[in-house]
C-alpha cells in the first residue's frame, strides 16, 4: 500500500511539474487591430508592437514548439497586417534582439524624430542575419 501511494504522488508530483507556465504578454498601449490578428493564432504567447506613421513593428513570442513553423508564421501575421495597415511598411519578427529594441522604445516613450531612427535601426537589426 506504501509503495502504491509512494508512486501514485511521484506521478502527480512529475506530471505537474512538466507543463511550461502559460505566459501571455499583451501590452495594453498597442493597436487593437495588431491585438486582434495576433490573438487568432494558437501559436503565439505574445508580443510588443510599435506603430508610428509609415511603420508598423511587431515582435512576436512564439510557443517553443511552434518555432519550427516561426517564418510561416511571420508570413502569415504580416500578410494580415499589411491588409489592415495598407498604407504602412508592416514588419513582423520572432527575433528576440528586435523585440529588446521595441521594449527599449516603448520604455522610453520616444516621439517623432528619434522614434523614426530607432524604427530604421530595428528594420536594420532584422535584416542582419547572425
Amino acid at each position: 500500500m506504501h509503495k502504491i501511494i509512494t508512486v501514485l504522488l511521484l506521478f502527480f508530483f512529475l506530471s505537474a511539474c512538466s507543463d511550461e507556465a502559460v505566459h501571455t504578454v499583451y501590452p495594453s498601449n498597442t493597436s487593437p487591430e495588431i491585438e486582434e490578428e495576433i490573438k487568432h493564432h494558437d501559436s503565439i504567447k505574445g508580443f510588443q508592437s510599435v506603430v508610428d506613421k509609415n511603420n508598423v513593428l511587431v515582435a512576436i513570442d512564439i510557443k517553443r514548439m511552434s518555432r519550427f513553423n516561426k517564418e510561416k508564421i511571420e508570413k502569415k501575421i504580416t500578410k494580415a497586417l499589411e491588409k489592415k495597415f495598407p498604407d504602412k511598411e508592416v514588419l513582423v519578427t520572432g527575433d528576440l534582439k528586435v523585440k529588446w529594441e521595441i521594449e527599449k522604445i516603448i520604455d522610453q516613450k520616444l516621439k517623432s524624430k528619434k522614434l523614426t531612427k530607432s524604427i530604421e535601426e530595428i528594420k536594420s537589426l532584422s535584416k542582419e542575419e547572425t
